[in-house]
């Protein structure tokens, strides 16, 4: 593939979005509901349906599919690229810890007042929220914020609970970009942006199909005395893999995050070619600045070092996790230049930058 197609592909997802707004007509909405790779969530013209709204949840959440939402409230920032992509962000009107917003246009709505901050995540300020009159609140629920969701629910505020991050895979969790459309509308907008990324993503991950060379990667850092790293089949560790990587914990059959001595990760990685993830630690300095023994890895001797630190707000905020979730063919794109640069000569990467 051309840069010059993934260079349109982004020009029409970004650029689009206005003309795709003023298009729209909401009482023609219609909906085949059909997904290809979410597996947490089903909707038709009349409900939207969350398998598992949450980590061990035992009933499913469904929400009918009436009245168009004019006011919402998420609260997390991997929400906010689906608002952004379908030309809702004026929807918005209140998030929680506003200074980890990276989308120039909602920060500018932040600045104008136009979003107002809601506190801390976990601890929502139910006064400011409940003066913001929203019609919804879109949510996430990891098992421990359920008495703050409950609260605005009893305060008459209805509560929509977004499981995206449950997705075992990346092309899953970005085509939640259809719960969206369907809460707002935007069926048809949203599976023409959807279309788009996967062909992209696709046209990408042919590149490496045939590549024989796959660099060997470690990817993590410690936490205390714990090293955590996607497992095998962590949505995380597809990337790798699509992009012509040989990811070293590729045949764990785990979904999740691996937690690791360190011992156990140099005895199967100091040898690796590239560590790719190094958590909040963006320099090569700073991340020997917490353990020393991380100058012993190959990968760190020969500068082999990335992280997605290359879209960082002046408050810390990480566009990765706001918008990478949205566009994995962005990351993809990234992952492939890292692993094998000549495939993609003209392009830079987004998302990811190499450590000094």
């Amino acid at each position: 593939m051309k840069y010059w197609v993934l260079a349109f592909t982004t020009f029409y997802i970004f650029g689009c979005q206005s003309n795709q707004q003023e298009q729209s007509t909401e009482s023609t909405y219609q909906t085949s509901g059909q997904l290809e790779f979410a597996t947490n969530f089903t909707f038709s013209n009349n409900e939207l349906v969350v398998s598992k709204p949450w980590p061990g949840a035992v009933k499913p959440k469904v929400y009918p599919l009436q009245d168009s939402i004019k006011r919402v409230v998420v609260t997390s920032t991997t929400h906010l690229p689906y608002l952004e992509l379908l030309g809702l962000e004026d929807r918005l009107v209140g998030f929680p810890n506003t200074n980890y917003i990276s989308s120039d246009k909602i920060r500018n709505l932040v600045d104008e007042g136009k979003v107002k901050d809601l506190g801390t995540d976990g601890n929502i300020n139910l006064e400011i929220l409940i003066s913001l009159n929203p019609d919804a609140v879109i949510a996430f629920d990891m098992g421990s914020e359920s008495s703050s969701l409950d609260k605005i629910a009893e305060a008459g505020i209805p509560v929509i609970y977004d499981a995206d991050y449950l997705e075992s895979s990346a092309l899953g969790r970005a085509e939640w970009i259809k719960f969206f459309g369907a809460l707002f509308h935007k069926e048809a907008e949203a599976d023409s942006i959807f279309s788009t990324i996967v062909n992209t993503y696709d046209s990408l991950k042919t590149l490496t199909a045939s590549i024989e060379n796959r660099p060997s990667i470690v990817s993590g850092v410690l936490y205390g005395d714990v090293w955590f790293l996607p497992g095998g089949k962590n949505w995380a560790s597809g990337f790798f893999k699509d992009a012509g990587g040989h990811y070293l914990w590729e045949q764990d059959s785990t979904g999740g995050w691996l937690e690791l001595s360190f011992e156990s990760v140099f005895d199967k990685a100091r040898t690796a070619d590239y560590w790719i993830g190094t958590s909040t630690f963006n320099s090569a300095t700073a991340l020997k600045g917490q353990d020393e023994r991380y100058a012993d890895f190959d990968a760190f001797q020969n500068g082999k070092l990335y992280n997605y630190s290359k879209r960082l707000n002046e408050f810390g905020g990480y566009d990765f996790f706001e918008s990478g979730y949205a566009r994995p063919d962005l990351v993809l794109a990234d992952m492939i230049k890292i692993l094998h640069p000549e495939l993609l000569p003209e392009y830079e990467t987004y998302y990811y930058e190499q450590l000094q």
